[in-house]
């Protein structure tokens, strides 16, 4: 199980922040759902340290 720290984004506005285990790796690209909100992961960053990731994820646009 991987402990990631997440940021949903809109655009340059975070819409939410938290955390989640998953037994996933997450990749840029990877289409994810975290929290209710459907999403693309564009970064995964290493935390040093803390034992997560920082998972970076771009809300899509309702409808689309």
């Amino acid at each position: 199980m991987r402990e990631y720290a997440y940021e949903l984004r809109r655009g340059n506005e975070v819409l939410a922040t938290g955390q989640l285990s998953a037994d996933d790796v997450y990749e840029v690209g990877d289409d994810v759902e975290i929290a209710g909100w459907s999403g693309i992961v564009r970064d995964v960053q290493p935390q040093p340290g803390s034992g997560m990731d920082r998972l970076i994820v771009q809300v899509k646009r309702l409808g689309g």
